[in-house]
């Protein structure tokens, strides 16, 4: 396994949750941890505090992934970047009345998918002439389990991670870049935690072999092996406590 130490590391969406998590292990990795946001830099300098006073390092940038030029402008700033973790999406449950069935699939699609895209374009091409990079993409069980009416636009952009996945791992391997997907189930995370009632807790967890969600900390260390592990390529890491479901 690969000593990522001195290593510099982007995660998207990292102010809070699940990203909050990985970007601490990160730090605690030795990697210089950059915390990626687009509208809580509260919350992302409070993380990045939360690193330092951890003795890691770590710093936020802001930056609006569906945006390219921004992106690009963002890999320019920070860089050299040796890793990324593709972890940004909009939260399927949060949508607003007025939108419309297509305002609001395209709004899904633009973050968790678009954003994953520019972000690994960019982390691509300067990459390349390194000779190095690590590429995580955070998907979900939801990739493969027939969706509910209201979760097709988010299974749907979860899915079209994996292809994300298997074409930067095709084109990344003649330069030292791998690109991987780690795909969760539920997830033990603050939001979660507001979002469910009693009985659709029960109800979820009934479906979970294990019996429990993950802790945010278990799905972090699929992601540090992914990105230690420099001859895994391509793959996908199912960490969803018994679930299995085929593509």
């Amino acid at each position: 396994m690969e000593d990522i130490k001195g290593k510099k590391a982007i995660v998207t969406g990292s102010s809070q949750g699940l990203g909050r998590v990985i970007a601490i292990q990160l730090a605690q990795a030795g990697c210089e941890v950059v915390v990626n946001c687009a509208n809580s830099p509260e919350k992302a300098q409070g993380v990045v505090d939360e690193i330092r006073a951890l003795g890691g390092k770590a710093d936020f940038y802001r930056c609006d992934i569906t945006d390219e030029n921004a992106v690009k402008k963002m890999f320019e700033e920070v860089g050299p970047v040796d890793i990324l973790v593709n972890n940004a999406r909009l939260d399927p449950y949060k949508r607003k009345p007025e939108y419309s069935e297509s305002k609001w699939f395209m709004m899904i699609m633009d973050i968790n998918l678009h954003g994953a895209f520019n972000c690994s374009l960019a982390f691509f091409n300067q990459a390349k002439p390194r000779n190095y990079g690590r590429i995580v993409n955070i998907s979900s069980v939801r990739s493969f389990v027939p969706a509910e009416m209201t979760m097709i636009a988010y299974g749907v952009s979860k899915l079209g991670m994996h292809g994300l996945t298997r074409a930067f791992a095709q084109n990344g391997a003649a330069y030292n870049i791998t690109c991987n997907t780690v795909a969760p189930g539920m997830i033990e995370t603050e939001n979660a935690v507001k979002r469910l009632t009693p009985e659709m807790r029960v109800r979820e967890l009934a479906r979970i072999p294990l019996g429990r969600p993950a802790e945010s900390e278990e799905i972090g260390e699929a992601v540090l092996f992914a990105v230690r592990n420099g001859y895994v390529t391509g793959e996908t890491i199912n960490i969803n406590g018994g679930i299995y479901y085929e593509p």
